[in-house]
Parts: structure tokens; C-alpha cells; sequence
């Protein structure tokens, strides 16, 4: 296995054991917007909860299937080289490492920022850290992983499937905060002023 691919694989490793050790519950979740499941919130997410079940898995559990088979299409590439004239043939391979340190760097902002927020439930108060800067640096960091992957891996599928992706969790995000304004109420609204959705930059807000 070539160190690109070694890279690559310790990259979603990271996220595996981010997913199954340091996991972050979410009143937005796949499991509580199909399944209807969850504590009292915000009337958006309520009434996303309560829509028809077709609806809900048009609209929560398809897009979400796709993107979790886009974001496996590297690791098939990198462990079936075979699949790659199918699965991505546009590969430029200058791109590969550009790619592979966008990937590394989105892993660390993530995996940062998720440590921060779990201290932050736990002393049940709003973070800090990266979260002054951005109330979602954790999905920033994914955003930059995926942006990574579409270099390093190539196209067509990940880059046609990028504004699918981002369109998903921009979704759940506003039905995430919909529900921490229910709950943090005048602090939650006094935090968004001062810190953006994503980027510190006044059109990304």
C-alpha cells in the first residue's frame, strides 16, 4: 500500500473511532428525524419529525445513504484499484497530496472540535475553542475532508455529489439550531451574533 493510501486509511480510521468512542448525539439524527424519535423541540423539528414517514425517508434517509456511500467511495479505490476506471476516473495525480493535506487537516478540526463540545455537555454551558469562531467547526472540518477526498481521489461521482452533501447537513443544521434556541434561549441568540454558522467571513455566515 502506497503512502497516500496509508494516509487515506488512517484518515477514516480516525473517523471510525471518533464515531463509535467520542460520539455526538444529535436531536437531528438520522435515527430521530425517520423514527419520529426525540424530546420535545423546537416546532421545526418537531413538525420534520412528524411528516409523513415517505416524506421523511425521501427527504433524511436517502440523501444520507448516498452521502455515506460517497464518502466510502475512496476506501473502495484505494483497497479494489480495479473499480477506480468506474469510480473515478478523473484522477489527477498533482492533485493527490493537495488533497490528502485537506483530508489531514479536515480530520483535525473535527476531531477537535468534537472533544471541545463533549466538554462543553458535560459542563452543560455553550463551548469554546474553535466555537468562537464558527458554531459548526466540526462539520467545517468535514466539509474540508470531503473537499480533500475530491482531490485526492478524483471525480466524477464525489464532486457531483458535493452539493448533495452539503445541502443534507445544511438542513440538519438548521433544524439543530432551531432546537438549541428553544433551549439555550437568549444566550443561544447572543452566541450567534457574535460567532458564524461556518466561516468567519461575512457571506458565509
Amino acid at each position: 500500500m502506497s503512502a497516500p493510501d496509508l494516509i487515506l486509511v488512517a484518515a477514516y480510521v480516525s473517523l471510525g473511532a471518533e464515531l463509535v468512542c467520542f460520539p455526538i448525539s444529535s436531536e437531528a439524527s438520522v435515527a430521530h428525524l425517520v423514527g419520529g424519535v426525540g424530546s420535545p423541540s423546537s416546532p421545526a423539528l418537531d413538525a420534520a419529525r412528524r411528516a409523513a414517514l415517505a416524506r421523511r425517508v425521501a427527504q433524511y434517509l436517502l440523501p444520507t445513504a448516498v452521502c455515506v456511500a460517497l464518502f466510502l467511495l475512496p476506501l473502495l479505490v484505494t483497497f479494489a484499484p480495479s473499480t477506480r476506471p468506474y469510480a473515478a476516473p478523473w484522477t489527477a495525480a498533482s492533485m493527490v497530496w493537495p488533497g490528502l493535506s485537506l483530508v489531514v487537516v479536515g480530520r483535525v478540526i473535527t476531531f477537535g472540535s468534537v472533544l471541545q463540545l463533549r466538554r462543553a455537555r458535560r459542563l452543560r454551558q455553550l463551548p469554546g475553542g474553535m466555537f468562537r469562531w464558527s458554531r459548526n467547526p466540526g462539520l467545517v472540518g468535514m466539509f474540508v475532508m470531503y473537499f480533500g477526498l475530491c482531490l485526492a481521489v478524483g471525480g466524477p461521482w464525489l464532486w457531483l455529489g458535493a452539493p448533495l452533501y452539503f445541502a443534507n447537513m445544511h438542513a440538519r443544521v438548521r433544524l439543530e439550531e432551531s432546537d438549541l434556541d428553544l433551549r439555550f434561549g437568549d444566550a443561544w441568540r447572543e452566541y450567534t451574533f457574535r460567532a458564524p454558522r461556518y466561516l468567519p467571513v461575512r457571506r458565509v455566515r
